[in-house]
C-alpha cells in the first residue's frame, strides 16, 4: 500500500492503543517493534505519536512524555534479531 493510504492510519490507531494499553499494564521500560511493522519506515513514527496522544500524560515518565523515540523503537539488529537471537540461544544451550 502507498504511504498515504487510509488503511495506514487505522493500522496506526490499533498498534498504538496496543502500545498504550501495554504501558499502562506492564510499565516497560521499552518496547520494541520488529518484523513487518517495524519494517515500515513511515509507520514508526505514526505510532510512537499516536501512542503518546492516548497516553496522554497519564504515565509521568520522561522518557513518554519527552522523547517517545527512545521508548517505542525497532529492533537495533533490524530484520536479523530473529535469526541471531536463534543462534545466540542454541550456543549458550551447548
Amino acid at each position: 500500500l502507498a504511504k498515504d493510504h487510509p488503511a495506514w492510519k487505522l493500522e496506526t490507531e490499533y498498534i498504538a492503543q496496543a502500545l498504550s494499553s501495554y504501558s499502562y499494564t506492564l510499565s516497560p521500560q521499552r518496547i520494541i517493534l520488529g518484523g513487518g511493522v517495524g519494517s515500515l519506515g513511515h509507520l514508526l513514527p505514526r505510532v510512537q505519536q499516536r501512542t503518546k496522544e492516548l497516553i496522554n500524560g497519564y504515565i509521568q515518565s520522561p522518557i513518554i512524555l519527552e522523547n517517545i523515540e527512545s521508548y517505542i523503537v525497532n529492533p537495533g539488529l533490524g530484520n536479523r534479531s530473529g535469526m541471531l537471537g536463534a543462534i545466540a540461544l542454541a550456543e549458550a544451550s551447548r
